[in-house]
């Protein structure tokens, strides 16, 4: 599960419903021998701020069992510092979402008003663990810190703060993933949803795709900041 509740969510099935099974350090560690054994590229755990000591549990059974793939910690950025300095030497590449800047919006979408300070919090904690991001010879991501921005639609303010605040205070070589899949999901749409509290909400603003320009505009407002290691 997840510890945000986007309205917007695009994997809500997974993500604000309870799936999978129990599982404990060593069943997790197995899995991930597994996966090394298939030839993936690395192990990859998504939004797991809620289940950190268990998967610092499951890193170090891996890695006494010979573990040699980088560990990617995939997540909103909706973290706690004390997860994360818990995880510093543990976490190869971190790769967060940074969502939405303003606290209205992120009330309004994440259900979490303070979600900016806490991304803002945790991004620069992870780019002090793990610096930049670097790739291997064959491309292949190896270290470092890529953020994720889906860009919303009728929102590019947002987009440009956050852009800002990555060239002014991380990093202008921040590897930056413009996303422009944004479609509504969940509880997006007309007529109105029911969330898990039995509160109804209509959002008709964000009812519609990007179009192009404003995902042209979210990339030219990455260059505009300074960045210059996002996908075009």
């Amino acid at each position: 599960m997840c510890n945000l509740r986007c309205v917007f969510c695009q994997n809500w099935d997974i993500s604000q419903r309870t799936t999978g099974r129990p599982m404990d350090g060593r069943q997790i560690a197995g899995i991930m021998m597994d996966l090394q054994e298939q030839g993936c590229h690395n192990i990859n755990f998504v939004t797991p701020e809620h289940v950190v000591p268990q998967v610092i549990e499951a890193i170090v059974e891996a890695v006494g069992l010979g573990l040699r793939l980088p560990i990617v910690y995939n997540t909103s950025a909706y973290d706690s510092l004390d997860s994360l300095r818990l995880l510093d030497g543990l976490v190869d590449i971190y790769m967060p979402d940074f969502k939405l800047w303003n606290p209205t919006s992120t009330a309004r979408y994440l259900n979490a008003e303070d979600y900016a300070d806490r991304a803002r919090e945790a991004v620069a904690e992870m780019h002090r663990q793990v610096g930049d991001l670097r790739f291997a010879p064959d491309g292949t991501a190896r270290r470092g810190l890529l953020v994720r921005h889906l860009v919303m639609p009728g929102l590019l303010d947002e987009t440009r703060a956050i852009f800002r605040w990555l060239a002014e205070s991380v990093s202008k070589d921040t590897f930056v993933n413009i996303m422009g899949q944004y479609h509504p999901d969940n509880l997006v749409g007309t007529p109105a949803k029911a969330d898990e509290r039995g509160n109804t909400a209509s959002f008709d603003e964000i009812n519609r795709r990007p179009t192009p320009v404003e995902l042209r505009e979210a990339y030219e407002a990455a260059a505009a900041a300074g960045l210059w290691r996002f996908d075009r």
